[in-house]
């Protein structure tokens, strides 16, 4: 139990703590390509968060700042020293939460195709989300939302593996209001006051062809975290972590090797 919770989570290799904080969906299965790359020379921790996955769903509210709560209660159950915190998405929206009041829990922290506050863009984009998922299945909702996530080269080229992916996603689908509890929380986050004070080492990353959280977005957190690197990759779109796979991983391990040198 983490903060009231049954948490599902994963641990692979040894070495120094990452832990992969995923977005909307919130479970660790998205992070399977990260693991197998990170798992050779770190600890890999992954999880599904409330409300996604094999952990518990309880009924909302959501909140950010509840996920940040079950995040904290996580690492000290697993007695993570230090770990660098990977986060896409509105988990990077859980590391900026995390890192502004928890100082010194975190060695570093990548921010990826992250964002501090909603704009109409952003409630756009999600207003068209909340519509597919009440007024349509789940299998439309999942691939209507792959648009969001994915270049329309990846899907075209990919469609034949993607398609059957999406649909056995759909059968593991946590009951609609919790989606659209968790769709409320992410649309209420606003770190904006707070990104100044995070003292902990940042990447921000992003593709240039992310249209859910574009690059301005990013700017926008590299401008007002103390000290953050920008990094803008030329595709991968929205999950640029699963569609340019080698390119994320290059350039995550580069600052997690980074961080590790200027502290010893």
């Amino acid at each position: 139990m983490t903060n009231g919770i049954r948490t599902h989570y994963e641990i692979e290799g040894t070495g120094p703590a990452i832990i992969f904080v995923s977005g909307l969906g919130g479970t660790a299965a998205y992070w399977q390509p990260q693991v197998k790359a990170f798992k050779q020379d770190y600890t890999v921790v992954t999880y599904d968060q409330r409300g996604a996955g094999s952990s518990d769903h309880p009924a909302g509210p959501y909140s950010i700042a509840t996920l940040v709560e079950d995040l904290v209660a996580l690492i000290a159950e697993l007695k993570l020293a230090r770990p660098v915190l990977i986060g896409h998405s509105t988990g990077g929206a859980i590391g900026q939460l995390l890192a502004a009041h928890h100082p010194d829990l975190l060695a570093g922290m990548v921010q990826y195709a992250s964002w501090a506050k909603s704009d109409m863009h952003f409630n756009w984009c999600f207003r068209m989300r909340r519509a597919l998922l009440l007024g349509s299945t789940i299998e439309e909702y999942v691939h209507g939302s792959a648009l969001f996530l994915y270049p329309p080269e990846h899907i075209k080229n990919h469609a034949a593996t993607l398609s059957p992916a999406l649909l056995a996603s759909a059968t593991r689908f946590p009951a609609r209001e919790v989606v659209l509890s968790r769709i409320d929380a992410i649309m209420a986050h606003d770190a904006t006051e707070l990104l100044a004070d995070i003292q902990t080492p940042t990447l921000v990353l992003c593709a240039q062809d992310d249209i859910l959280t574009p690059p301005y977005q990013s700017r926008l957190l590299v401008e007002h975290i103390p000290h953050a690197e920008l990094k803008i990759v030329p595709q991968g779109g929205h999950s640029f972590s699963e569609t340019e796979t080698g390119l994320f991983n290059q350039i995550t391990r580069e600052f997690i090797a980074g961080i590790h040198a200027s502290a010893s």
